[in-house]
């Protein structure tokens, strides 16, 4: 699923989501200033709101059409070439109510109200090499790097991070416009442009302008703009770092740039951007590495660049690299 038909999909899901919490009968005011404040946020709410209550409109003429020609049937025949819908017995929605489904049909979403209050999530992935431009709301952006995967629930600004690495881009004057999340791990924005990976079993964020606070409700861990944390997510222990925002979003111009880095995250850098595996020799996993490599060229020479810096060779096995001194 592309990015822009995902978060379609979710402008669609919350459009149908209020006109049936409305025909519910239930919104409190609150609830009335939220949807009203949801329509104000984009104009394509607008528009697929309109389309909700179009197709719902189309769905009481069709259903009314039917029951006018809808035979009635005795207790004792039936027959095959009607198809009845079952209605609870304490239900005061018409039978025809089951065309609901031709609705999820008509706006190619599925709305599930009113189960539960979960939030729902479009999954958003990209393939090796490319870069992904991604617009959540009016003050949202983000960009994700190839050999990613992201959940994205557009209605309250919240991304998951299932593997790989983003740039998140917020423009509001109030703290906590976006919510970025890593299993347990909360990140929430102050004004703020900030870069995040997810590798295995770790995180590490770097913000170029504002600030982040992480995970509010607990440690509340500030981090500042032209600073970078190295987090473990199993214990939360971490280093910090000063960094330089244009090294940071070098990626975005197919580039990486190292400043003083250890040569595993260096590594992890590559393998992330190649799905592909390098392990290398102690000694060499003992330097630090300050250089760069352009990821518009081939696997082989990237890697290969890598290893004359870190002043060994490598070589391609089953399990993927080798490098070594």
């Amino acid at each position: 699923m592309n990015d822009k038909n995902a978060l379609n999909d979710l402008v669609r899901q919350n459009a149908i989501t209020w006109l049936l919490r409305q025909r519910e009968d239930d919104m409190t005011d609150q609830d009335w200033a939220d949807f009203t404040t949801w329509l104000e946020q984009d104009p394509l709410h607008v528009t697929y709101y309109d389309e909700a209550v179009e197709a719902d409109a189309d769905l009481a003429i069709l259903g009314t059409k039917i029951a006018e020609t809808r035979p009635d049937h005795g207790d004792d025949d039936s027959d095959d070439s009607v198809v009845s819908i079952p209605v609870a017995a304490n239900s005061n929605q018409p039978w025809w109510i089951g065309f609901g489904a031709l609705a999820a049909m008509l706006l190619a979403a599925v709305v599930f109200w009113p189960n539960s209050g979960a939030p729902e999530f479009a999954n958003l992935q990209t393939g090796l090499g490319e870069i992904r431009e991604v617009t959540i709301n009016s003050s949202v952006s983000l960009t994700m790097n190839g050999n990613s995967e992201l959940s994205v629930n557009e209605k309250d600004a919240t991304v998951r991070i299932v593997r790989g690495e983003a740039t998140y881009r917020v423009d509001s004057d109030e703290p906590g416009a976006l919510r970025v999340e890593i299993e347990e791990l909360v990140l929430v924005d102050y004004g703020t442009v900030f870069n995040v990976i997810r590798g295995e079993g770790t995180m590490r964020m770097a913000v170029v302008e504002g600030a982040v606070m992480i995970n509010p409700e607990g440690q509340r861990i500030l981090i500042s703009a032209g600073n970078e944390i190295e987090l473990q997510l199993d214990d939360m222990s971490f280093s910090q770092r000063t960094i330089d925002g244009d090294s940071v979003l070098a990626w975005q111009d197919r580039r990486l740039v190292f400043e003083d880095r250890s040569v595993a995250s260096v590594i992890a850098d590559i393998e992330r951007n190649f799905a592909t595996h390098i392990s290398v020799s102690n000694a060499i996993e003992q330097q630090r590495v300050t250089g760069a490599v352009s990821l518009a060229n081939e696997e082989a020479i990237v890697i290969g660049d890598v290893a004359a810096v870190l002043g060994g060779t490598a070589q391609k096995d089953a399990q993927g690299w080798s490098i070594s001194d």
